[in-house]
């Protein structure tokens, strides 16, 4: 047996969190009186099932929806109750499918009309789920949206004609300049370049130059191509003071979205990894990138 009052409870309730939440999502104001007006609409179509008019059950699974949206926002253009009628649809066959879902794995009971009273409990598991699914969601868009404005493709190029391109994340707190040329310094995870590295470089990386308090030697009694475009960077570490071993590239290039330079730069390996997700795999010196028109400044 069913209950008409239990069952246009549970239905309006349901009405009313999903014009709330849609409310939330198009940042519209909500006057509660059109809410309510808005869920007592909401509600013929349970009457129409109970008492079986066939004739305008199929009628109502259109008109109802956009009735409800129209009255609940107030809406004033065909845009309005367009965009409200999509996120209130939406939200409404999410729900569906979370009930649905939770029906099959812990059999929940019910028919066609509607929840009986002893399951009014998957209302509010519902709308939990259905707004942590939608927090994580817009944390993790926000996430993307910040890491596209500060993220970067540079180009790398070495003598021995190889490439790479490599992800670069802007670092307003890297300070790092050559020491002998005075240019920015881009830090650099050393096994994402280790491939693409000369042979001469590479061999001096093997060097116990890490044991030495100065390391400087060691670049000094290398052969001329090593002089050339290695240099140790002064930087500040967990322990104090720790060197990093610094390869001048030369020109590299830049890119992002549709704007790409080039600029003469040096890059400071390091060992440790400098994203755990292998989103990036360079720091670049705020003096790396290029301010344009339009461009925000990265606190």
């Amino acid at each position: 047996m069913y209950y008409l009052d239990v069952i246009l409870f549970l239905n309006g309730a349901m009405d009313a969190f999903l014009l709330y939440f849609t409310a939330y999502l198009l940042r519209k104001k909500v006057y509660k009186l059109s809410v309510f007006g808005a869920v007592l609409i909401g509600e013929l179509p349970v009457v129409f099932i109970l008492y079986e008019m066939n004739a305008v059950i199929a009628i109502s699974r259109i008109m109802i929806p956009i009735l409800m949206v129209a009255v609940a926002f107030r809406t004033k253009s065909i845009y309005e109750l367009a965009k409200g009628l999509l996120y209130f649809s939406l939200l409404a066959a999410v729900s569906g499918g979370i009930y649905y879902l939770l029906a099959g794995w812990i059999g929940i009971t019910g028919s066609t009309t509607g929840l009986l009273l002893c399951d009014i409990w998957i209302l509010p598991v519902i709308a939990i789920l259905l707004v942590g699914g939608y927090r994580v969601w817009e944390k993790l868009t926000k996430r993307n949206l910040y890491l596209d404005n500060v993220l970067y493709d540079v180009e790398l190029m070495m003598e021995n004609g190889k490439k790479l391109t490599i992800k670069a994340l802007l670092d307003t707190g890297n300070e790092l300049r050559d020491p002998l040329t005075n240019t920015p310094v881009m830090i650099l995870e050393e096994k994402a370049v280790s491939e693409i590295l000369p042979e001469e470089i590479q061999q001096f990386l093997n060097l116990p130059w890490r044991n030495e308090a100065n390391p400087w030697p060691f670049i000094w009694n290398s052969d001329e191509s090593v002089i050339r475009k290695m240099v140790f960077i002064a930087a500040k570490g967990i322990n104090g003071q720790v060197w990093l071993p610094g390869i001048r590239l030369g020109t590299v290039k830049i890119t992002q979205h549709d704007t790409c330079w080039e600029q003469s730069m040096t890059a400071a390996l390091v060992q440790q990894r400098l994203n755990t997700e292998g989103k990036y795999q360079a720091l670049l010196h705020p003096e790396n990138i290029q301010k344009t028109n339009g461009r925000e400044e990265i606190a």
